[in-house]
């Protein structure tokens, strides 16, 4: 299961809840209402977040946000600088 889970509301204030958390190395974001999940593994050079599948989803703003969570638990880690 999801280690260091937790619910994040963006700062702006989005419309998404995110639960974002760790597991075998990767960033895991998911959004129950939507049933969107991403995922997101930490770069060679801890400039940026890779992104390693996600559900598929036009809702860009979904998109965005959810790695938007994903770079702040990156932060929180250390994983990005």
């Amino acid at each position: 299961m999801l280690a260091a889970s937790r619910a994040c509301r963006a700062q702006s204030m989005s419309k998404f809840e995110f639960r974002v958390g760790v597991h075998d190395g990767l960033i895991v974001v998911t959004e129950p209402t939507s049933h969107f999940y991403a995922v997101y593994a930490k770069s060679p050079d801890q400039r940026r977040l890779i992104l390693e599948r996600r559900r598929p989803t036009q809702d860009q703003q979904l998109v965005a946000q959810a790695l938007k969570a994903a770079n702040a638990k990156a932060r929180e880690l250390g994983w990005i600088i």
